[in-house]
């Protein structure tokens, strides 16, 4: 990275989430002067670098937007209203918050002369039918509200990159993992997996386990949205994955290995929305951005027990 690039100012929406939070940090490291927005709806402050500029409030608020975007040189959009099931029942949030905050946001930058955005988009805008792995050219055809919302924006980035020049790169994550801080009630996986047994609780698991995942560190996220921000031109869908399936009672079951005991196992049945099949092919980001995953499944999954585990012996003294 050269010392001119280091420099730079960026935003980060959504950056007192998940994954928003690891890439603030990652940012925070490489020396980019960095702002982040956050409504803290699913977000928690205590999660967002030092380093970094704090301003609570959405993504909506032009007044907002008015006092941080000037000078700013990339947006890293990572604010949305996410998971599947949620956006089941309230599907007309997802679009609200999803598409036409993320609308308001490009015409800000259009005003301030933002010409970059990178966007975390999802696997969810494939059909889950064609068989795996799933390159980028694959059919598309969300089976929720959530992946629609996540699709829609793309092609609302695609609009603003040829009509008024200002580049997108949209990051189809599959299913991110690791270290989290809060998040009660926690709708992915293995976080849910993870604060059941851990509480001697029954472990929910939905389709028999019989669904194929490709599940990628949150940390080699972070990094392929921090590269994205820096090498993409033009506008680019990439997908961001691990490359390689497992069936979701096999990961159960290593959680299992990792934690030496059997879980006591929740079967739910269906669930409507959910695709059989999400596995990501990643030969264009490592060709293109020569990114690729550093953090194996079965390192990654310990280092996510270790941290569950950690919090759990604090939450009790």
């Amino acid at each position: 990275m050269t010392k001119e690039i280091s420099k730079r100012k960026v935003l980060v929406t959504g950056g007192a989430g998940f994954i928003g939070s690891h890439v603030v940090k990652q940012l925070c490291d490489a020396g980019f002067k960095v702002a982040v927005i956050d409504d803290l709806s699913t977000g928690f402050k205590n999660l967002v670098d030092t380093r970094a500029t704090f301003f609570e409030g959405s993504i909506g608020d032009a007044t907002l937007l008015q006092k941080i975007l000037p000078g700013t040189a990339v947006v890293f959009h990572l604010a949305a209203t996410s998971t599947v099931n949620y956006s089941m029942t309230n599907p007309k949030i997802y679009f609200e918050n999803n598409v036409m905050n993320g609308i308001r946001l490009l015409d800000a930058m259009r005003k301030f002369g933002v010409k970059k955005m990178v966007y975390a988009s999802s696997a969810a805008s494939y059909n889950g039918k064609k068989r795996t792995p799933i390159s980028e050219t694959d059919p598309i055809g969300p089976l929720n509200p959530y992946g629609a919302s996540k699709l829609a924006f793309e092609s609302v980035m695609s609009a603003y990159f040829h009509s008024f020049g200002i580049e997108g790169t949209a990051l189809r994550f599959f299913n991110v993992y690791g270290p989290n801080d809060g998040q009660p009630d926690n709708p992915r996986a293995i976080p849910m997996w993870l604060e059941a047994a851990l509480a001697h609780k029954k472990v929910p698991y939905y389709w028999k386990g019989k669904q194929k995942r490709d599940y990628i560190f949150v940390e080699d996220v972070a990094r392929a949205v921090v590269l994205a921000g820096e090498k993409a031109r033009g506008f680019n869908v990439y997908n961001v994955g691990n490359g390689e399936g497992m069936w979701m009672i096999d990961i159960l079951r290593e959680l299992e290995n990792i934690l030496g005991e059997e879980f006591v196992l929740e079967d739910r049945g269906e669930r409507p929305g959910d695709p059989k099949y999400a596995v990501a092919d990643t030969r264009k980001i490592r060709k293109e951005l020569g990114w690729k995953p550093l953090v194996g499944l079965r390192d990654g999954l310990e280092r996510t027990v270790r941290y569950y585990t950690e919090r759990n012996k604090k939450s009790d003294l």
